[in-house]
């Protein structure tokens, strides 16, 4: 079944799509018998395959639970007009081209709200996704989608929100988010431009969660022109590896700093890493860390460097 919708008015336009259906897979309940077959110029011979259903051998059962299908699909679009208009004179010129007088205006719409809706029902999964793009003090765009399922596995949710402000300069914000059964993930950024100065940060995490891995990683970067140009960022990941069946382990972490600094006078870096790690390979254990700094700073008169790099590493009975 499926029905359509549109509409226009002084205050929206609007649109809508629906389609909803059913099935029934009782057929493939029902038993195969596959004859004992030889292969075309060949002697080679396919086994008899007797009473094989497709419903309980292939691993439809488990996933679809139930051959009774059913699925109902919506979307929604809707564009809300704004009231207020954006008024562009028109100038009256005469004759070498003078402006005497202004006795037209185009009037053009401002951007009004823009707003979609989707939904897909199943016996298996649903899903939904909402968006939006909103013309208000701020203009703001927001969406977010999901899912839910007999299945854990395939369950999420995504969602992002971004705004755009125009008081005392600009300032444009983003948010993202991100959840799962095995993975999180968040990022956060902010772009402020005034007149006098640019501002701006990103922070972005995530974790991942896995039967033979666990990690986790951040990122933050900020950067501001206030007193004086400085950029400074650090990276951080942690990590457990664990495999049985590969007689594997190893866990770990890396961090990583930088901090840079200029005016016209003089000019500064600054950078560290550090690392290790531990784990072993059919049951042999090894190790290792490493350390290294290096940092610049320059001026009119003078030049002043360093550079440390250390590092050690160790495998049971082959290496130290």
């Amino acid at each position: 079944h499926q029905n359509f919708s549109a509409g226009n008015n002084e205050n929206s336009i609007e649109a809508h799509v629906g389609i909803n259906g059913e099935a029934n897979l009782d057929f493939l309940n029902i038993p195969l018998t596959i004859p004992e077959m030889t292969l075309p110029y060949t002697v080679l011979t396919t086994p008899q395959v007797k009473d094989f259903s497709l419903w309980e051998k292939t691993g439809l059962k488990e996933f679809l639970k139930t051959t009774k299908q059913s699925f109902d699909l919506s979307v929604n679009a809707q564009y809300k007009k704004n009231k207020d208009k954006h008024s562009i004179p028109i100038p009256f010129y005469v004759k070498g081209f003078e402006a005497v007088s202004t006795p037209n205006n185009i009037l053009i719409p401002a951007m009004g709200n823009i707003t979609y809706d989707f939904s897909f029902k199943s016996s298996v999964i649903t899903l939904n996704a909402n968006a939006g793009l909103y013309n208000q003090s701020d203009i703001v765009a927001h969406f977010v989608t999901s899912s839910s399922s007999v299945t854990d596995t395939l369950e999420y949710k995504l969602e992002g929100t971004s705004s755009l402000t125009r008081k005392r300069g600009l300032k444009l914000a983003t948010a993202l988010s991100l959840s799962n059964k095995f993975m999180e993930g968040n990022h956060d950024s902010t772009i402020s431009l005034t007149k006098k100065s640019m501002e701006a940060s990103v922070t972005t995490s995530a974790k991942v969660q896995i039967p033979i891995l666990k990690m986790n990683f951040k990122q933050e970067l900020n950067g501001n022109t206030k007193s004086k140009p400085t950029i400074s960022s650090s990276i951080g990941l942690t990590y457990d590896f664990n495999s049985p069946k590969l007689y594997s382990t190893a866990t770990g972490a890396v961090d990583h700093k930088l901090i840079l600094e200029s005016l016209t006078s003089y000019f500064s870096v600054e950078s560290s890493t550090k690392g290790d790690i531990k784990g072993s390979v059919l049951s042999r254990e090894y190790s290792g860390t490493i350390a290294s700094e290096a940092s610049t700073y320059l001026n009119s008169k003078s030049t002043r460097s360093l550079v440390k790099l250390q590092g050690a590493s160790k495998v049971d009975g082959i290496w130290n």
